[in-house]
């Protein structure tokens, strides 16, 4: 058994990811699988989440091709140099973005049909699904740039903790803080804060 499948295995650390991240980028065709096979949870998710009711098989199949284009994508963009986003969380945003996007040109193709893509070229939709992924993905990094330079570092240890799912409590367990109250506040003035931001 290779070390990438015995990390595989487990739920891997900070150094670990990016080990990976730097293999899959210089080329090893096993770190990109291995970050395949312990991110396919996510990008399952986040397909079934997407995915209408009136799609074909064809199309499901595309909306997963797309959202694996956009996970690699995701590792080829990662700033594994900044401190408080971690992989899993950058590459969600970029999923989601680029699958509402995908989304979004799926109704425009069904209700008009003369302009869909299958009719122009074959090569023409996948380059065009690639340049909005690629879109998609630099918007949401200059967005998690934003964001941290607004919050100080507390704030950015709560804020993704957040919304990456995490309850205010258990977001105090994992900080070590005693109090989840004080956690809540702290999501209630980041909340102001990014309300402020974006408008």
């Amino acid at each position: 058994m290779s070390n990438i499948d015995k990390m595989n295995r487990i739920t891997l650390g900070r150094e670990e990811t990016v080990a990976l991240l730097l293999g899959a980028r210089d080329g090893s065709q096993d770190a990109l699988n291995a970050l395949k096979r312990l991110y396919a949870p996510l990008i399952e998710a986040s397909v079934s989440k997407h995915a209408v009711a009136d799609m074909s098989k064809q199309d499901l199949v595309d909306l997963r091709e797309e959202a694996n284009v956009i996970f690699c994508n995701a590792v080829c963009n990662y700033d594994n140099t900044v401190e408080g986003v971690e992989f899993g969380l950058y590459a969600k945003i970029c999923i989601e973005n680029g699958l509402i996007s995908y989304i979004r040109s799926y109704y425009r193709r069904k209700k008009n049909p003369v302009l869909s893509l299958d009719s122009v070229s074959p090569s023409f939709g996948d380059t065009a699904n690639l340049l909005q992924s690629i879109v998609d993905e630099e918007n949401a990094a200059d967005l998690v740039r934003l964001i941290r330079g607004q919050l100080s570092d507390y704030e950015n240890r709560v804020w993704w903790l957040y919304v990456s799912g995490m309850s205010a409590s258990t977001i105090a367990s994992t900080l070590g803080d005693t109090d989840a109250k004080s956690v809540s506040n702290a999501i209630y003035r980041i909340r102001k804060k990014l309300k402020g931001l974006l408008r």
